[in-house]
C-alpha cells in the first residue's frame, strides 16, 4: 500500500538563544541551512588508490525569510546592534519540524549581517542570514 503524508510548515519552529522566531515570509526557502563545505574530502593518487580524510568543518549558514511585519525583526535587530558594540550576539539554534521529526542544532550561531531592506506598495521579506559554527542534524 502507498504511503501518504501531510506536510505543513506550521510544524516547524526556528528558535535563536530563546527566542522563538515568528512572522516567517511565504515561499518554498523561508528557511535554508546550508553547510560550509563536504564532510570528507578525497585525492586519488597515480594508480587509482584513494585517500579520504575528514575536513572536520561543521560550519554552516542559515537564512531565515521573515515578513517585513514580523516582531521578531526588531529583537533580530536588537541582537544584531548588542552584538557589534557588546559581542553578545552568539546564540544556540534550533530548527525543528514536529511533523518530520527532524531537528537541527548549531552550537553557537550569530548573524551575520542585516537584511537588505525593501520597501514599497507591496509588503516585503527580511533575509537574516545566521552562520555557525557546529550544525547537527537528526532525523526521527
Amino acid at each position: 500500500m502507498p504511503d501518504f503524508k501531510n506536510y505543513s510548515f506550521s510544524n516547524a519552529s526556528v528558535i535563536f538563544g530563546i527566542q522563538e522566531l515568528e512572522g516567517f515570509g511565504e515561499g518554498d526557502d523561508v528557511v535554508v541551512i546550508e553547510p560550509e563545505t563536504d564532510q570528507f574530502s578525497d585525492i586519488a593518487g597515480a594508480k587509482g588508490d584513494t585517500v579520504r580524510t575528514q575536513t572536520n568543518d561543521n560550519r554552516c549558514t542559515i537564512t531565515v525569510k521573515l515578513l517585513q511585519t514580523s516582531d521578531s525583526n526588531k529583537i533580530l535587530m536588537n541582537i544584531h546592534n548588542a552584538d557589534k558594540e557588546l559581542g553578545t550576539g552568539i546564540l544556540p539554534m534550533i530548527i525543528q519540524d514536529k511533523e518530520l521529526g527532524e531537528t537541527y542544532v548549531v552550537n553557537n550561531a550569530w548573524i551575520t549581517r542585516i537584511p537588505t531592506i525593501t520597501r514599497g506598495q507591496q509588503p516585503n521579506t527580511m533575509d537574516w542570514i545566521f552562520r555557525g559554527d557546529f550544525l547537527t542534524g537528526n532525523i526521527d
